[in-house]
């Protein structure tokens, strides 16, 4: 604190006072008077505050600029991770939908092939479903040779027993609990697609099923790598599964979703995680998912390319035949085409121009 000198105007000796006396009377040491620190004069009082506030504002620029450093820093080291992606095969990917809970009746509660006529339960029940998945997966291999696919992905492994939003269950350990008649065949139905060929894979979810009072719900879960690797193990050790739809997704609802993803790419760096719901960080370490049919990702997409140099997206070009252009401009900048392989149409036939005809595009 500054210093302010003042005489006794009773003996003349010369004070040392504090500004803080400033308006009070001070003892004189020498004569023991008291005597009286001016105030600040008005000009005195003016300059003062001007440089109090310059002074405030210097700092406050300062700090500001220091916060500002210090959230660039963050935001840097929290968007801008170096692309973990690899998978340089970019020939399409084929969806398989087993099932369809509208179709779902007593003598087939899970809903398979869209048949509710179909009978999995009582004797032969087993052997009724092994047959019609077996003739389902070899129609799926014809399409997914005639496309040029690289592989498939299972979305309802476990049929479609309860409505939205349980539809998917996205657990291949609960396989044996919730669909008995598929636990008996899939060690066949997966090896089939892989001996023809064709990478293998499923949806899994980053929640846990749970049952209340008998009614299920997929439950959030604090460590969701913990559960995705468990899932994903599962499936990797029993069927060799290696693409991964991860249905139902925070994204920015879920801030600390897109490091565990990255975790879990970075602990099974052989396998293609993709997103449901997503941000610009998901694109360093996972391939998003775009539906066609809906958007093509717009902005948000293109600026994910450009900070990360070397990401791709799944595009599912189901029911988009209309936007081939957009199709084709998704397959020249190299992205991962999904799309239904259970029944022909346009877009296989598109897709099949194009695996044919490589050097053409």
């Amino acid at each position: 604190m500054d210093k302010i000198k003042i005489t006794c105007r009773h003996c003349a000796t010369v004070l040392v006072c504090e500004e803080s006396d400033r308006g009070r009377k001070v003892k004189c040491p020498h004569c023991k008077k008291r005597v009286p620190v001016p105030q600040f004069s008005p000009i005195e009082k003016a300059l003062r505050q001007a440089r109090h506030r310059a002074a405030q504002k210097k700092f406050l620029a300062v700090a500001a600029g220091v916060m500002l450093a210090l959230v660039a820093a963050m935001l840097g080291t929290w968007i801008f991770q170096p692309v973990i992606v690899r998978w340089p095969d970019r020939r399409p990917v084929g969806e398989l939908f087993l099932a369809s809970n509208l179709y779902a009746s007593p003598t087939n509660p899970r809903g398979w092939f869209n048949d509710s006529n179909l009978d999995v339960t009582g004797k032969g029940g087993t052997e009724r479903f092994r047959a019609a998945l077996v003739d389902y997966a070899d129609r799926s291999i014809a399409i997914l040779k005639r496309t040029g696919a690289q592989g498939v992905i299972v979305w309802d492994l476990e049929g479609e027993q309860y409505p939205h939003k349980t539809t998917y269950i996205g657990d291949p350990r609960l396989l044996e609990r919730l669909a008995p008649e598929m636990d008996a065949a899939a060690d066949e139905f997966f090896a089939r697609l892989r001996h023809a060929g064709f990478k293998v894979g499923l949806t899994v979810r980053p929640q846990q099923l749970d049952f209340d009072y008998g009614q299920p719900h997929q439950a959030q879960v604090l460590n969701v790598r913990q559960t995705l690797l468990e899932k994903i193990d599962y499936a990797r050790k029993r069927w060799g599964a290696t693409i991964f739809y991860v249905d139902s997704t925070g994204g920015i609802r879920r801030p600390d979703e897109v490091w565990q993803l990255r975790s879990v790419a970075k602990a099974r760096p052989d396998i293609l995680l993709i997103p449901e719901h997503h941000y610009l960080p998901y694109w360093a370490s996972t391939t998003p998912y775009i539906p066609l049919r809906r958007d093509d990702g717009g902005r948000a997409a293109d600026w994910a390319r450009k900070f990360f140099r070397g990401a791709f997206a799944a595009v599912d070009v189901s029911d988009a035949a209309d936007d081939a252009n957009k199709i084709l401009r998704a397959h020249d900048r190299g992205d991962l085409l999904l799309f239904r392989a259970w029944s022909w149409s346009p877009e296989c036939q598109l897709l099949e121009s194009l695996a044919s005809a490589p050097a053409a595009r």
